[in-house]
C-alpha cells in the first residue's frame, strides 16, 4: 500500500510504501539499535575534527562560547540538553524577549526566517547544517535517535495537545520526516501531523529513505536558515 502525506510546503508530499497499522518486526528495531550508535560514533569523530575550525571562526567574530546548550523533552517526559555549535549572538534570548515583534514571529513556528540574532559564521553553519553536528554526541550517548520525531522544548509541549503522549513514546531524532518534507517552510500544525505519521508508519525502510533525503537536502542547503 502506498501512503501519501501532503502538507502546505511545496515539496512536502512523499510517497511511502507502507502498510498502516502493521506490527514492526523485531529485526527492524534491532537494526535501528545498531545503526544509531554506529552513526553516532562516526558523526562524533567528524565533529571533533571540524570543531577547532568552527571555534576559530566563532572566536574571530564575537569571542563568545563555541557551543550552545539546547533544551529538549526526552521520550520519558524529562527535560534534557544537547549541544549545537553556537550560531547566534551571546544574548540571543534577551534580544528575543525585548522585541515583541520578533517574539510574536518566533511563537508562530519557533523559528525566525530572517533572524537578526544570527552571526555571519552562524548563517553558513546553518545553511549546511554544520551547527547540528555536536548532536552526534547525544546520539552516541543514546539520548537521541538519528531518525525520529522532532526534538521539542518544554514550551512546545502544549502545541501537541492530546497527541503529546504519543509523541513522547518515541525517542526524538536528529533528523526526521519534517526535516525532509519542507522543513521550515511548513506550518507548526504540519509538523505535528508529520511526527504522528512517522510514529504510525515507522520502519527501517522509512528511516533509510529519510536518511538519504537528509543527505541530499544538506548538500543542497535546502530549506535551512
Amino acid at each position: 500500500m502506498t501512503v501519501v502525506v501532503q502538507t502546505s510546503a511545496p515539496d512536502a508530499a512523499v510517497l511511502v510504501p507502507l502498510a498502516p497499522g502493521r506490527r514492526v518486526a523485531g529485526w527492524q528495531r534491532t537494526v535501528k539499535q545498531i545503526l544509531d550508535p554506529v552513526i553516532g560514533l562516526l558523526g562524533s569523530a567528524v565533529t571533533l575534527l571540524i570543531a577547532p575550525v568552527i571555534a576559530l571562526l566563532l572566536k574571530c567574530e564575537d569571542r563568545g562560547p563555541v557551543f550552545h546548550r539546547r533544551e529538549f523533552v526526552d521520550c520519558d517526559g524529562q527535560v534534557g540538553y544537547y549541544l549545537k555549535f553556537r550560531t547566534m549572538v551571546v544574548n540571543a534570548d534577551e534580544v528575543l524577549r525585548n522585541s515583541p515583534v520578533l517574539k510574536h514571529q518566533f511563537d508562530q513556528k519557533y523559528k525566525l526566517e530572517r533572524d537578526p540574532r544570527v552571526l555571519r559564521v552562524g548563517r553558513v553553519l546553518r545553511k549546511y547544517s554544520l551547527d547540528e553536528f555536536p548532536q552526534f554526541f547525544s546520539l552516541l550517548a543514546g539520548r537521541l535517535a538519528f531518525v525520529g520525531p522532532r526534538v521539542i522544548s518544554r514550551e512546545e509541549m502544549q502545541r501537541y495537545g492530546d497527541l503529546l503522549p504519543k509523541l513522547l513514546s518515541v525517542k526524538p531524532g536528529m533528523t526526521g520526516y519534517w526535516q525532509v518534507s519542507g522543513r521550515q517552510r511548513t506550518s507548526y500544525a504540519d509538523r505535528v501531523q508529520m511526527d504522528m505519521f512517522y510514529i504510525d508508519h515507522w520502519s527501517v525502510g522509512l528511516d533509510l529513505l529519510i536518511m538519504a533525503k537528509t543527505v541530499w537536502k544538506v548538500l543542497r542547503a535546502d530549506g535551512a536558515y
